[in-house]
């Protein structure tokens, strides 16, 4: 039974090169710097990062990365596109500044396109479809092929899963088992 159910807000990664870091997901992503400072109980500079008016940050960066380094903890900072024209112009984008690990997959549940920002952290931006299937779930995602496409061979092979609902059925049934647990947490 979990203390409290908490959203996922904000992530922060520790970066060796702050201003290339910056840029990159500003200029990619679209977000925004809301602040920037140095710290004084943690004496490292920072950059807050936002794509939305209401948050302060969605992505901390933070100095600190060892040089030395050589992997990330981070498994993945993921985005929500807009839609699959956004994808596609993202993957085109990707593709001609040769980002590391692209690859374009279909989860049944999303459609997303991962890469490495500039210090080797798995980013994906994904878009939502109109199913649920079970996870993990791979697919190759062609995003040559038009959205009506795209739709049409998500939705076939996503039927063919035991597990297969339309997206609001498993919300509902999310609704349903978080209101249980809920209700077990405060004793009723």
């Amino acid at each position: 039974m979990p203390v409290i159910t908490a959203d996922l807000t904000h992530v922060g990664i520790f970066v060796r090169d702050l201003d290339r870091m910056q840029r990159f997901y500003c200029e990619v992503l679209g977000l925004v710097a809301s602040d920037a400072g140095r710290g004084t109980t943690a004496p490292r500079d920072y950059a807050f990062l936002s794509s939305d008016p209401t948050k302060h940050h969605q992505v901390l960066l933070s100095t600190g990365r060892p040089s030395d380094a050589t992997f990330t903890t981070v498994n993945q900072i993921s985005f929500k596109a807009k839609g699959l024209d956004d994808l596609r112009k993202l993957y085109r984008h990707a593709t001609e500044q040769g980002y590391g690990r692209l690859r374009c997959l279909s989860h049944g549940n999303a459609w997303s396109v991962y890469f490495d920002d500039p210090e080797g952290n798995n980013v994906e931006v994904y878009l939502d479809t109109p199913w649920y299937v079970g996870q993990p779930h791979t697919d190759p995602l062609d995003l040559a092929m038009s959205n009506e496409e795209i739709h049409r061979v998500t939705e076939a092979y996503c039927r063919k899963d035991p597990k297969f609902m339309p997206v609001e059925d498993w919300q509902e049934k999310m609704r349903r088992s978080l209101s249980s647990q809920a209700k077990e947490n405060s004793g009723e």
